[in-house]
């Protein structure tokens, strides 16, 4: 089962989403959002400009992709910590302790800074609509973020394309090194 099945809790892993209440309300942009998820989030939004965390570039990455009925976030962080959450509560946690994961965070990380210029000051961090691409930039100055239609992102009609690619690089590295390959 790939991955992205466990967004609808199908299929075995590490941490399996929990059923969905679809008469719960859903208070971000229409998705269920697990407390879990959200916790997750906030840490790691929390970085940027914390004195305490020191970077030579940005500190970390969140690509976040809108699916019927989750958000996918994948998070690099300079320290090589490297996840993968599912907004329903699923995921990958801890994926940066394998080198290819690791290198593959690497390489994005100092793609997502060359890339920096095509991301605007960020005062809000939503969460992406769905089929949309949402790249949230942690740095010592606060977050830059751009969005764009993940259809664009992956046909390379848009400048931030090779960094939606690195980014699924990693995830392809989170696959290959989880126990049950994602």
């Amino acid at each position: 089962m790939g991955i992205f099945s466990r967004i609808f809790g199908a299929g075995g892993g590490e941490q399996p989403a929990p059923e969905r209440d679809e008469q719960a309300a859903a208070p971000d942009g229409g998705y269920d959002v697990a407390d879990v998820y959200r916790g997750l989030r906030e840490q790691v939004l929390g970085l940027a400009g914390d004195p305490s965390f020191q970077a030579d570039g940005p500190i970390a990455l969140l690509m976040e992709t809108g699916y019927p009925g989750a958000v996918v976030s994948l998070v690099a962080i300079a320290d090589g910590t490297t996840s993968l959450y599912f907004s329903n509560g699923g995921g990958v946690i801890g994926a940066g302790t394998h080198d290819a994961v690791r290198a593959a965070s690497a390489r994005l990380l100092e793609a997502a800074a060359a890339s920096a210029e095509q991301m605007a000051p960020a005062a809000a961090c939503p969460l992406p609509a769905l089929g949309q691409v949402r790249f949230h930039l942690l740095a010592a100055d606060g977050i830059r973020a751009a969005e764009a239609p993940e259809q664009d992102l992956g046909h390379n009609r848009h400048p931030l394309s090779p960094l939606f690619h690195l980014a699924h690089a990693v995830i392809a590295a989170i696959r290959e090194h989880t126990p049950d390959g994602g």
